[in-house]
């Protein structure tokens, strides 16, 4: 009886640590950039999970100066026909802006289109 008990919990304590060892995680949210003909962007996600997300946003000029004007942001998961309405960014300081709100809610690639001005670049963000 003793040595199915120590069997049963070894078992428990080998699906645990299975469990934590292979169990889903968001990847760490790293700034993600992009360059455009005169201005280079770099978005920054909350997070890199499905549901609510935030982005923050830097946009210099090639000399590293702040952009400034109206910025929209316009996410896509185009594999799966999703896409959302344009979001206008707020602006937080010169050449920094934020957009909150975000749904998010499938996993998997999804194409963020950032736009100032004439300019206009395509970024890669993969969710979990």
């Amino acid at each position: 009886m003793r040595r199915s008990a120590v069997a049963v919990l070894a078992g428990v304590i080998a699906i645990v640590a299975a469990l934590v060892v292979l169990w889903p995680r968001g990847v760490e949210a790293q700034p993600h950039l992009a360059e455009s003909g005169g201005l280079r962007f770099e978005l920054t996600p909350t997070s890199t999970r499905t549901g609510s997300n935030a982005f923050d946003l830097r946009i210099t000029d090639r000399s590293g100066n702040a952009a400034d004007g109206d910025v929209t942001v316009e996410p896509a998961m185009p594999q799966m026909g999703h896409a959302l309405a344009p979001i206008t960014a707020a602006p937080q300081a010169p050449g920094q802006y934020r957009v909150a709100g975000v749904d998010l809610l499938m996993a998997g690639q999804w194409e963020i289109t950032v736009s100032l001005r004439s300019e206009r670049v395509v970024i890669p963000l993969l969710l979990t």
